[in-house]
């Protein structure tokens, strides 16, 4: 009985952003809109951008309030919330008898995240922000990360 009432709420306070993406995402799977493909990747992509830019934004004001600094709010919040969904993807198909792709999941997640999440960025600020220039890290904890991500994959 709670468990239908619950989904209910769920389903209605999910069903305005399921419209919003229904809308303005093609469903490439439809035979109509098989030659989309390459639109529907790239509003996913966007899509994704922007949800990523308020989920740092609110961990960022959220450790500002509780005084907790920005460095600890990303490695464990926002590293917690990309690294659980690949550690379950790596669970599920290790289960399936797929070894091979739960480590390669693993591991490659990691370098995608090292090489595009910090390359994309500050490929962009050298060469089409402000050509030539350098990107100044502030963080002293960059080296610490760093080898975190190489020494658990």
């Amino acid at each position: 009985p709670t468990d239908g009432k619950m989904n209910k709420v769920k389903w209605l306070l999910t069903w305005p952003l399921i419209f919003v993406l229904f809308t303005t995402i093609p469903n490439c799977s439809k035979p109509r809109w098989e030659k989309w493909f390459m639109l529907t990747f790239i509003l996913s992509t966007l899509w994704i951008a922007l949800f990523s830019y308020f989920m740092v934004w609110m961990v960022t004001v959220i450790g500002y309030t509780l005084g907790i600094p920005d460095v600890i709010m990303g490695i464990t919040f926002l590293a917690a919330g990309t690294s659980v969904p690949d550690c379950m993807a790596s669970l599920i198909v290790a289960r399936q008898g797929l070894g091979d792709m739960a480590v390669s999941n693993t591991v490659g997640s990691n370098v995608f995240d090292i090489l595009v999440g910090l390359g994309v960025p500050w490929g962009l600020q050298t060469m089409a922000i402000d050509y030539g220039s350098t990107v100044r890290i502030l963080g002293r904890s960059l080296i610490c990360t760093f080898i975190l991500f190489f020494k658990n994959p």
